[in-house]
């Protein structure tokens, strides 16, 4: 059996998350790719041609001999317009219709605009649910970004702790059977963001696009009992932003596609835009393209103040102002707390749910690491809430790991309390990616790799057994 650790062969590393794809090889400090996971496809129709069968011929069973005259007519004139029909259909030929579908992975693949494009992302809850565009990920990672023969690196990709058995069979079955990897090895992502953090045993904090998830690591193994999952971040902050600058100002965000020209406006003041009025413009591009767009908003203006929030300790600070593509500009200034509030009290500043959120209880971050913690050994505790591990995208909110600290604090009061996050923000939004770097190029890693032979002897099962 080949060794696919340490100096010997270069890894690959995946990490496919619900906003950003992060992929490079073992061993180096960040990934040599990062791009969106959303992917745009259009789908259309084409005639496959059916081949008919020939008939067979009717052979005469033991009963035959005994039929009566008049049945036996019956049945050979049945038999011969059953000949005539098929003998039809093999001239005519027959068609069907099936859909198939031409895909744009990438930054600027997925947001030019294409008539009719739809935009889909890979997974749904942090789970897979369209394997073709993760394959297609995959494949644009692989040969358009790392320019490397897959069949010729060790993969390892990263999963949801909360991924099912029947995921896992299909994830290593695509592994090897489309891609011909010569090994490969799947781990849970809080046991990577630990690893990415330099610890083995940590309570991980992860606030992606979809999910928000807490759970606890220890010795390098996920605590299925201690994670705790809902579907609030990233993306529907940016969701929120949106529905409430309608709300608050009127104002409907026209993205970049779709503007020819601007004209200088006042604070507040409705863009003058001219539009080019693409006609077979999506609603899910158009949706797509105006998230992008609020991105920066989010990034440059929200932010969360250091203790819980105080309306009128808000209302003080000063505003920030901010100018959107299409040229409407605004100066806000409790809003930008009150957005990302979210994360730590969703049941109140959340204003409209959407439909997958109704009827669902949802709990700050908070309350979700608490909730972890307690889930947990007693003796074990302590250690947890001094190794806190922060991952994630929406984890950069200026004074988020500030707030985190003092809520913890309130809600387990004399316990010492310590943060590990990565600082830049490119870091931080691949701290998983970063532990699957560190892991796979451990020299004592090569014995955990699934190999070619392995499944070829055991099959897609494999996978429980030697990734846990």
């Amino acid at each position: 059996m080949p060794t696919y650790g340490g100096d010997e062969v270069n890894a690959l590393v995946i990490d496919v998350g619900s906003t950003w794809t992060r992929a490079g090889f073992a061993g180096e400090d960040l990934p040599r790719a990062l791009f969106p996971s959303h992917v745009g496809y259009i789908e259309s129709e084409a005639d496959i041609a059916d081949i008919p069968e020939e008939p067979k011929a009717a052979s005469p069973g033991p009963a035959d001999a005994d039929v009566e005259m008049g049945d036996a007519s019956a049945t050979a004139d049945a038999h011969k317009q059953q000949a005539e029909g098929d003998s039809r259909v093999a001239e005519k030929g027959e068609t069907r219709k099936q859909k198939i579908r031409e895909y744009f992975v990438g930054d600027t693949e997925s947001s030019t605009w294409r008539s009719g494009m739809e935009i889909g992302g890979p997974l749904e809850q942090g789970l897979v649910n369209d394997w073709d565009i993760y394959e297609k990920i995959w494949e644009y990672a692989f040969k358009s970004r790392l320019h490397v023969r897959p069949e010729e690196h060790p993969v390892m990709v990263s999963e949801a702790a909360w991924n099912t058995s029947p995921l896992r069979a299909k994830l290593v079955e695509m592994a090897f059977e489309k891609f011909n990897s010569p090994a490969f090895y799947v781990c849970k992502t809080p046991v990577l963001s630990a690893f990415g953090a330099g610890k083995h045993t940590a309570l991980v904090v992860d606030v992606g696009g979809q999910m928000t998830s807490t759970c606890a690591v220890y010795e390098g193994f996920c605590l299925t009992k201690s994670l705790v999952k809902q579907e609030v971040g990233g993306e529907l902050i940016s969701e929120q932003i949106l529905e409430r600058l309608k709300e608050e100002y009127k104002y409907e965000l026209t993205p970049l596609f779709d503007i020819k020209s601007k004209a200088p406006v006042e604070t507040l003041q409705q863009p003058v835009v001219s539009r080019y009025g693409r006609e077979g413009t999506t609603a899910s591009y158009l949706k797509d393209m105006r998230l992008r767009a609020v991105q920066e908003f989010k990034e440059s203006v929200c932010e969360f103040i250091e203790r819980p929030y105080d309306a009128a300790l808000v209302n003080s600070k000063p505003q920030k102002p901010f100018e959107f593509p299409d040229g409407f500009n605004v100066s806000v200034g409790a809003l930008r707390y009150a957005l990302p509030e979210i994360l730590f009290n969703p049941n109140q500043f959340l204003t409209r749910r959407p439909k997958r959120l109704e009827n669902v209880g949802l709990m700050g971050v908070h309350e979700m690491a608490v909730r972890s913690v307690l889930t947990s050994d007693v003796d074990l505790r302590p250690q947890l809430l001094n190794n806190v591990v922060l991952a994630g995208g929406s984890s950069l909110f200026p004074c988020f790991c500030d707030r985190m600290s003092v809520m913890l604090q309130d809600a387990c009061p004399g316990s010492r309390i310590k943060f590990f996050s990565l600082n830049s923000k490119t870091e931080r939004k691949s701290t998983a990616w970063l532990g699957g770097s560190i892991l796979a190029s451990l020299g004592t890693f090569h014995q955990l790799w699934i190999s070619r032979a392995e499944y070829d002897e055991h099959g897609a099962s494999i996978v429980d057994k030697k990734c846990q």
